[in-house]
């Protein structure tokens, strides 16, 4: 018998919300900040922007409880947001999901 990986459908919902967030907010950012690499309050402004972002889709703390400000999601969920975050350099830190909070 074969066993089923798939996600529940909420996980895989916000699995693919992460994505979009990684590529509509996060890569962008990081292009910008390519370009002014030794500028550090671009760098700064650049990931309270992200930050921002996060916030605004629902997306900060996801390993935090929801009493405390975070999305509450079980290890599954995290697993799956961690590995949409990681395809990116900032993504991780953008949620505030970075090593070794997560």
């Amino acid at each position: 018998m074969a066993i089923d990986f798939s996600l529940p459908p909420e996980t895989e919902a916000l699995r693919l919300k992460v994505r979009e967030f990684i590529r509509d907010v996060v890569r962008p950012a990081e292009a910008r900040l390519a370009e002014h690499e030794n500028d550090r309050r671009f760098l700064v402004q650049s990931i309270i922007d992200m930050r921002i972002a996060a916030k605004e889709r629902g997306l900060w703390l996801p390993h935090m409880p929801k009493e405390y400000g975070g999305m509450g999601v079980g290890h599954v969920a995290m697993a799956a947001i961690s590995a949409e975050a990681a395809k990116s350099q900032f993504g991780p830190f953008a949620l505030n999901a970075q090593a070794p909070d997560e």
